[in-house]
């Protein structure tokens, strides 16, 4: 039955489409494409699903096909609409990745996470580069530029390539319904390795401009300081409001949480702010220094779905398939050898820290997806660098369209073959799981993932001890800052 509604959804839309004139817009092509994407993604998610994939590969599938490179379903003047919703679902996804990292929890695996972003990101940052140059002379762009220049453009490619996405890893966590070491690693790993590759972009970046037909941009360094440290100091901003709304008014705050992403979306950018940066460190002083970390979470889940919905079918409606065929076998190459880089450095790093087994095995896996970062990286060298950035930035879409597409069903086997999916709670944060009150556990529920560390380091559970009738009806939640009766009101 759903098939057969997704199939008259298409024809719906076909059919709409058909009584467009040209150059005259007749009522809002947007909300007409935000629909159809909310309806068509949702049912590709389910065929997915069915099919064993993750979900979002459905919602990524839904936005190619609806794209221009398949059925062109979505009207061209809506596509660059669809920004605004992708802005608003990146600051919603960050936010939800910010309350995940609840540094009490998270300290065992530090030295993991930190390993993993020193050998495993700037690794792979110089495997690539090193990869960008043997292979100059399968590279069009390259191929007039000088021996500096060609070190310069390798250097660029391997900083933007080698981004990681902590959207499909926040994404997959919710659907997979999982927890455990690998999971937490993971995406301590990709949002800081993502907080790596900015850094990086913007050095590199103002480097390699005298040897890439751009002029040296000598504001390059008070650019990046604005950049990242007014998006921390925003990020505390946006910390403080949203802690005053939960603690003082606590109502519609979904509503509340999607009207601050849309700000922090639209006004971050046009004031040179990373949103993902501003709602990164929002979500994680809320988490680590207030009491609001489960209600901000709770919150961002209420509405995830039509945001995964949003974002995915736009980055899916993003990949041309005619790039692909453009640049198809070198996309093919970085992308393998992004993926090998990945999967042997985090190895080793993941030994040299003594991470659990499941860690070492599978840590490299969760590296691997790409989505928005990378899209974004590679349309700024193209602006950054107009002169070779043309066709580099073809070949950055291509290699994402890739990763895009595959490496999230690895994950996804990852996570099965791990035996951490299901094991988080519905609609609780997986950083915070939950004991009933009538537990007579005194430790924590994921006791043994933290490699022995003794028992001060998990901490946190609170024991059900004449409780009154009203807090009997409460679920306890392991490491709240706060003491049962320090909740009511």
């Amino acid at each position: 039955m759903r098939v057969l509604i997704l199939l008259a959804l298409v024809g719906l839309m076909a059919a709409a489409r058909s009584f467009e004139v040209p150059g005259r817009s007749v009522g809002s092509t947007t909300a007409l494409a935000v629909g159809f994407l909310l309806l068509c993604a949702y049912l590709m998610g389910w065929l997915a699903k069915n099919l064993s994939m993750p979900k979002l590969t459905g919602y990524l599938l839904a936005g190619m096909l609806a794209g221009d490179s398949v059925l062109a379903l979505i009207p061209e003047a809506a596509a660059g609409d669809l920004k605004i919703f992708t802005g608003v679902a990146v600051s919603l996804i960050a936010l939800t990745a910010g309350t995940e990292l609840e540094m009490r929890t998270m300290r065992p695996l530090l030295r993991t996470i930190g390993l993993i972003t020193g050998i495993a990101g700037i690794g792979t940052v110089v495997i690539i580069a090193v990869a960008a140059w043997l292979m100059r002379g399968q590279l069009p762009f390259m191929a007039e530029l000088s021996p500096s220049g060609c070190i310069a453009m390798a250097a660029v490619l391997g900083v933007v390539i080698s981004a990681n996405s902590p959207a499909v890893v926040v994404a997959l966590r919710t659907e997979m319904n999982a927890d455990g070491p690998l999971c937490r690693t993971v995406l301590g790993a990709v949002v800081m390795g993502d907080l790596l590759v900015i850094v990086l972009f913007a050095g590199v970046g103002a480097a390699a401009a005298p040897y890439l037909g751009n002029a040296s941009d000598q504001g390059a360094l008070v650019h990046l300081v604005w950049h990242i440290g007014g998006s921390l100091v925003a990020g505390g901003a946006l910390a403080g409001v949203l802690w005053l709304y939960l603690r003082y008014v606590a109502q519609s705050t979904a509503l509340f949480v999607v009207a601050l992403a849309f700000v922090v979306a639209e006004v971050g950018q046009r004031i040179g702010l990373d949103p993902l940066l501003v709602a990164l460190s929002a979500g994680i002083l809320v988490r680590n220094l207030t009491s609001g970390g489960d209600a901000l979470h709770e919150a961002i889940e209420g509405s995830s779905l039509p945001v995964y919905l949003v974002f995915f079918g736009a980055a899916g409606a993003s990949i041309h398939l005619d790039v692909l065929q453009i640049v198809g076998v070198p996309a093919l190459l970085f992308a393998l050898v992004r993926a090998l880089s990945y999967l042997a450095t985090s190895r080793l790093a993941t030994a040299l820290a003594g991470a659990e087994a499941v860690v070492q095995r599978y840590a490299g896996v969760g590296m691997l997806p790409q989505a928005g970062l990378a899209l974004a990286l590679g349309l700024l060298m193209v602006k950054t660098f107009p002169a070779v950035g043309e066709g580099a930035g073809t070949l950055v879409l291509g290699v994402v369209a890739i990763n895009e597409m595959v490496m999230p069903i690895l994950y996804r086997q990852a996570l099965l073959r791990s035996g951490e999916a299901g094991r988080g709670e519905v609609g609780v944060s997986a950083a915070f799981p939950i004991v009933p009150p009538d537990s007579s556990a005194s430790a924590p529920v994921d006791e043994g993932w933290d490699d022995g560390a003794d028992a001060s380091s998990t901490a946190g559970v609170v024991e059900a001890v004449d409780v009154d009738p009203a807090a009997e009806s409460r679920q306890i939640r392991t490491g709240d800052t706060l003491p049962p009766d320090a909740w009511q009101g």
